[in-house]
Formats: structure tokens, C-alpha cells, sequence
């Protein structure tokens, strides 16, 4: 028979093993989720001006986010791309391509700095490649410079998400490839669980063998959010010469920091935000791997491969705070440039600003010596 005071010690224990476990496993939960984002915005008018069309939307909210967005209505549809917000009482944007009809009825849909959802959208002639039995597209350049750039997306995203960065790229004469991979929307199956690149690598690994058996002899590599890790976990196992340098965006690397972020903004007290990432592999579903923080890419700070990499990152970013990025640069100074976008959420650094964005990767691109045409043309991103 257990004695009550020893039933009391075994609750206790059970309770110092459950509550952290349950915690674990609800956070590795919502961090490995990579299916498509759920919020709504709703739309508080429209209406007509002259031959545009245009939609209201909270001042105060995403909505009034600096710069082109697009919107998908709540029950589904193509893309809306809007204008800049006019802000008064209302955050305007005009509609400059696509049917709103969809969202006006929902009254609601989801925000994005997607502008297009194929090359063609932006103009671009793409090729249709598969890598890995996964799609991929590859956008050619006019020149042969012998540069690939891969684009790698975040989580719960398409490549499409990275159609906004091709334009610089192919205004000095690179090739670009966007390829998918396991968690990829692209794939139009329910995705399985994000392992945050301790298995997705893989697949960008096999995206550069691809590039560099049809003629790359160079290779940058663009890694938005997630998809920055992807990159550097990439660059560690498979160091190549090739390798050039990797431009990384909103970048999620310091995985522990960001947890405890979005914990102390739920109103988490310290101590456990800082505590709690690190009970995320206490329970696990199998097939899922351990996460072991000090293995993941650049999260404490001290395993950045030594390639020339450059980091864009908004200052409004609630996702990944920049202080990571600011800490990170002002522990790699000699091998990382940096430029901050004001105003820009995460992964808006684009459509915050489309000149500084191109301006800046172009230049960087010349700090590396890589080849490229001696008149650059204008940059240009625009969504048809």
C-alpha cells in the first residue's frame, strides 16, 4: 500500500515530467507546423474610383503595411495583388490585378507579400524542372555567367514566396532555380511536419547537385525564414568551393530565442520562455528526429560557415525579432553584411522597399566578384 505522503511525491514527480512534456509537445507542435497561415483580415469597405477598384482596411493593422500586397479571399480563389495603402481613417489599396469579387463577398481574407504565383506573373519565362520527384522552376538567364541562385522558401510557404527576390538576380545575368521540398505548399498534399531543416536539406542539397550538373559554376543561395537554416544547414554538411555566398531573409536561425519571444509576448513569464524551448523533444510522434538546439545552424551563434553571407531584416518583424539578427551580425562582422528595412514585417523586407532590396543585392553581388553584364538594367519586380 503507498502511504499518502508517497503518493504525494509520486504526483509530484508525475507533474514535473507531464507539464513540461505537455508544453514541449504543444510548441514543437505549432513551430513544426507547416501548413498554409490561418489568419483573416477583413475588409471594412470597397468601392470604385474611376476605372480602379479598391478596398478599406483597419489603419492600425497589418493592412497598412508598407508597400504591395496581395490578398486571397477566405473561401479561396486566385491571388488579389493591391497597391500601397493610402492611410487616413481607412488603409486604402487599390486593386491591380485579379477579382476581389470573392473577398468583398467573404468580407475577410488572408494578407501576404506574395504578388504572383508563377514566373509569368512577374514576367519571367520559367522552365519546368523536377529534382528529386519534387517540382522546381528555373529561370534562365540571357547570359551565361556560369551563376545559379537557389531560392529556398520558409515554412508554410510555396516558391513563390521568392519569386519578389528573382529580379536582381536576373539583372546580372544569374540563373535562378526555386525548388520545393518535402513541406513545400507547392506539393498540394497536406504537408507532413516541418523537422526545421534537420531532414529538409536534403532536398536544397539536391537542388545544387542539380545546378551544378547543368553548368553552374557558381552557386548563391537566398533562404527566406525558415528557408535560411535550410541554407546553412545545407553549406555545413555539403561545403563546396562552388558555394559563393548566401543571402539570407528574415532569417530563422536562432530557434530557442525565437520560441521564447513569441512566449514572452503571449505574456509568458521570463524564466519559463527561456525555459520551455528546450523541452520540445521530452515527447515526440514517430518518425519525428530529436531537436537538439546546439546542433541547429547559427543558434548559438558560434557555427556560421565561413562563406560571405548578407542578411535583410525588417524592423517590425513580430516572427523572428531582428536583435537575433543584430546579435548574430555583431558576432560575424568580417563575413556578414546587413540591411535593415524599416517598417517591414517578416518576410515583407521586398515590398517595404523594392529599390533598397535590389540596390543591395546587386551591390553585394559585386563584393563578391562574380561575373556580371557591365550594364545592369533597372530593377523590376512588378506582378502582372
Amino acid at each position: 500500500m503507498v502511504r499518502p505522503a508517497a503518493r504525494r511525491v509520486l504526483a509530484a514527480a508525475a507533474a514535473a515530467f507531464c507539464l513540461p512534456a505537455l508544453a514541449g509537445a504543444l510548441i514543437r507542435a505549432k513551430i513544426t507546423d507547416a501548413g498554409p497561415g490561418k489568419t483573416l483580415v477583413p475588409v471594412h469597405g470597397y468601392g470604385q474610383i474611376g476605372k480602379r477598384q479598391y478596398l478599406d482596411f483597419d489603419p492600425r493593422g497589418f493592412a497598412a503595411h508598407p508597400g504591395r500586397l496581395s490578398m486571397r479571399a477566405a473561401s479561396g480563389g486566385g491571388i488579389v495583388v493591391l497597391g500601397p495603402p493610402a492611410v487616413g481613417i481607412t488603409a486604402r489599396r487599390t486593386v491591380e490585378s485579379g477579382d476581389p469579387a470573392g473577398i468583398i463577398r467573404d468580407g475577410k481574407g488572408r494578407l501576404s507579400g506574395h504578388l504572383g504565383e508563377a514566373p509569368a506573373d512577374f514576367g519571367f519565362v520559367a522552365e519546368d524542372a523536377t529534382i528529386g520527384g519534387r517540382p522546381a522552376w528555373i529561370i534562365p538567364s540571357s547570359q551565361d555567367t556560369g551563376v545559379w541562385v537557389i531560392h529556398v522558401h520558409g515554412l508554410g510557404s510555396s516558391r513563390s514566396q521568392c519569386l519578389r527576390g528573382v529580379a536582381a538576380f536576373a539583372a546580372l545575368g544569374y540563373t535562378s532555380l526555386l525548388p520545393t521540398y518535402r513541406t513545400s505548399l507547392d506539393l498540394g498534399t497536406t504537408p507532413e511536419r516541418s523537422h526545421l531543416g534537420l531532414t529538409e536539406w536534403k532536398d536544397i542539397e539536391a537542388a545544387r547537385r542539380y545546378a551544378m550538373d547543368r553548368g553552374a559554376r557558381r552557386i548563391l543561395f537566398v533562404g527566406w525564414s525558415l528557408g535560411a537554416s535550410l541554407v546553412l544547414r545545407t553549406i555545413e554538411r555539403c561545403p563546396e568551393p562552388g558555394i559563393a555566398g548566401a543571402l539570407l531573409v528574415s532569417p530563422a536561425l536562432d530557434w530557442p530565442a525565437i520560441i521564447s519571444a513569441q512566449l514572452r509576448r503571449s505574456g509568458c513569464p521570463g524564466f519559463l520562455a527561456r525555459w520551455l524551448p528546450h523541452t520540445v523533444s521530452l515527447v515526440r510522434r514517430r518518425g519525428e528526429p530529436v531537436i537538439r538546439w546546439r546542433e541547429m545552424p547559427a543558434t548559438h551563434m558560434h557555427n556560421h560557415p565561413s562563406i560571405p553571407s548578407m542578411i535583410f531584416h525588417g524592423t517590425e518583424d513580430h516572427s523572428v525579432p531582428i536583435k537575433l539578427s543584430r546579435a548574430f551580425v555583431s558576432r560575424h562582422s568580417q563575413s556578414v553584411g546587413f540591411v535593415e528595412f524599416d517598417g517591414a514585417h517578416h518576410t515583407l523586407e521586398w515590398n517595404s522597399a523594392p529599390q533598397l532590396w535590389n540596390e543591395s543585392v546587386q551591390a553585394w553581388c559585386r563584393t563578391l566578384g562574380l561575373e556580371t553584364p557591365v550594364d545592369l538594367i533597372e530593377p523590376v519586380s512588378e506582378a502582372k
